[in-house]
């Protein structure tokens, strides 16, 4: 059972570190080590696989299982592969979404990435409400990073894998 004692958080973890949002610091608790041994150990299929039987789920409503949605995807599709990231909190009340991106948001990016190699996606597009200029500031400046530490980009991570990510 899960008292306040023994509780970890792990989606929230970096959510009230004054620099959680920066690359050093996600670096420094272990974060993009798993992205950068997926990407050389395993091939996409591999990935849905793995995240199929982890039993993640979306944060939407629905709580769909997000292995499961991905095997939906054309397996050969010839042409480009979007992946959309919807960080809208339309429901009156909700800002889960915007603490993970201002305090975490290299925690954003790497599960953004890891969700675009499972499906083959080329690009990825994370929308974000209007309303939310320093999610918008910060979570720019953190695609910024990964791009500046080749994590994204033209051969991202030694891959041969070009992926890109913009804000929108």
């Amino acid at each position: 059972m899960i008292t306040s004692d023994t509780f970890e958080p792990v989606l929230l973890e970096a959510a009230g570190i004054d620099d959680g949002h920066t690359i050093e610091s996600y670096r420094s608790r272990g974060g993009y080590a798993p992205l950068e041994k997926l990407l050389s150990e395993k091939q996409p299929p591999e990935v849905v696989e793995m995240v199929k039987s982890s039993g993640l789920r979306g944060r939407g409503g629905a709580g769909f299982m997000t292995g499961l949605k991905w095997t939906f995807l054309p397996k050969d599709h010839p042409g480009p592969i979007y992946l959309c990231v919807n960080a809208d909190e339309s429901e009156p009340g909700t800002f889960n979404n915007r603490i993970l991106m201002e305090d975490d948001p290299h925690q954003v990016l790497e599960g953004t990435i890891i969700s675009a190699y499972a499906t083959r996606a080329s690009t990825a597009y994370i929308y974000l409400r209007y309303e939310y200029p320093k999610s918008w500031d910060i979570l720019q400046k953190a695609i910024d990073e990964a791009y500046e530490n080749n994590l994204i980009g033209k051969n991202a991570c030694g891959t041969g894998w070009d992926f890109d990510i913009y804000l929108h």
